[in-house]
């Protein structure tokens, strides 16, 4: 009897332990999948190169290639699009447009892609080919094209509730569409639409009191009157011509002594044919020699607060387009407080001179000889 006792209990140790690992694998491993699928994975893409900008004429073919790299650890089914843009006013923001079906203007029927549609394996380089077929009517000017490379994903690569970010990256097309006859001069390529200073850094209230005062006599000049130096100009350019364009430069400051008192950069950025765009561009005047000792906060205090009277911003850009811009320096708030200090002071020691003298004499008198 025992042994036969010690034989079933064998068996159920056996099929007890069975079933656990049979329960445990039923139970718990679907959510563990689950869990594995709808982990946030991370992705990514890149290209090279990120922009083409291209000479071309009517009637021509070019072949070309980008270079698309999967930075994930996941597979990624690609599909690959061509779509024009134009750009915001004085942003630059990038705009799509589809809404031109012309062949001759719409860039984005140029482009034949030879494989629009594949999966790239994680960590995989791939050499994506198109090819760009110039229409004979192609309109001389300016045209816009992203091509996107827009990752397919299903929905278990995100977690549920979480927003969907997919890394989809562009490489951009600036065609400028040439002729072999000889294009009309246009007389400003870029013009200036506005070149001043910042409205919540000026005394606005003084210019127009002053603007008022001297219309009667003459015409008012154009000036900005500022209650220190100026930290950043306003500096909007438009583009009249067919083709986009590249300007760039810096912005000197004289005083009215005509010597440099500081410059700064103006950034090389692209404007569309047509299109205005705002340039940033911050200042800070040159800090003498004899202040550099100073820390730092305290040495572009004073340069500010002493950057008083007139004083001339001369625009110098590639391509040239010269402007100036006049303005007044008048840090009335600290000089203001500067000869109420004085003031005080000069009264103080005017009264109590006799004072101040005997105290002089006894400190000499009682100092050991």
């Amino acid at each position: 009897m025992p042994p036969k006792c010690n034989k079933v209990s064998i068996l159920f140790s056996v099929w007890f332990r069975f079933g656990l690992v049979l329960l445990l694998s039923i139970g718990f491993m679907p959510p563990l999948l689950i869990s594995a699928q709808t982990e946030p994975t991370s992705l990514g893409l890149s290209v090279s190169p990120q922009v083409f900008e291209l000479d071309i004429f009517p009637g021509e073919k070019i072949e070309k290639k980008i270079d698309l790299r999967n930075l994930s650890e996941v597979p990624m089914p690609i599909l690959v699009k061509v779509t024009d843009f134009t750009a915001l006013e004085n942003s630059g923001e990038m705009e799509f447009d589809e809404s031109l079906q012309d062949p001759s203007i719409a860039s984005r029927k140029w482009f034949e892609i030879e494989k629009p549609n594949f999966i790239l394996e994680s960590s995989e380089r791939r050499e994506v080919q198109f090819s760009i077929n110039i229409p004979e009517n192609a309109e001389p000017g300016g045209h816009y094209s992203v091509m996107l490379f827009e990752p397919q994903l299903p929905s278990f690569y995100f977690k549920p509730g979480q927003p969907k970010t997919i890394p989809v990256v562009g490489v951009l097309f600036l065609f400028s569409v040439k002729t072999f006859a000889l294009e009309p001069e246009i007389g400003k390529k870029l013009e200036v639409v506005e070149f001043s200073v910042p409205k919540e850094e000026r005394l606005v209230t003084l210019e127009n009191f002053i603007s008022n005062l001297t219309a009667s006599v003459a015409q008012a000049a154009t000036f900005n009157i500022v209650e220190k130096s100026p930290s950043k100009f306003i500096l909007r350019i438009k583009n009249n011509d067919i083709y986009h364009l590249k300007p760039f430069g810096k912005v000197l400051i004289y005083n009215i002594f005509g010597k440099k008192v500081g410059e700064t950069e103006v950034p090389k950025m692209t404007i569309l044919p047509g299109k205005t765009r705002a340039f940033p561009v911050d200042f800070s005047p040159e800090i003498p020699e004899n202040l550099k000792w100073l820390p730092a906060s305290i040495s572009n205090f004073l340069v500010q607060n002493f950057f008083v009277g007139k004083y001339q911003a001369k625009l110098e850009l590639q391509p040239s387009i010269p402007a100036i811009l006049t303005f007044i320096s008048l840090p009335w708030k600290f000089w203001l407080t500067f000869i109420l200090i004085f003031i005080i002071i000069t009264s103080l020691i005017i009264k109590y001179r006799k004072r101040i003298i005997l105290a002089i004499k006894t400190l000499l008198t009682l100092t050991p000889k």
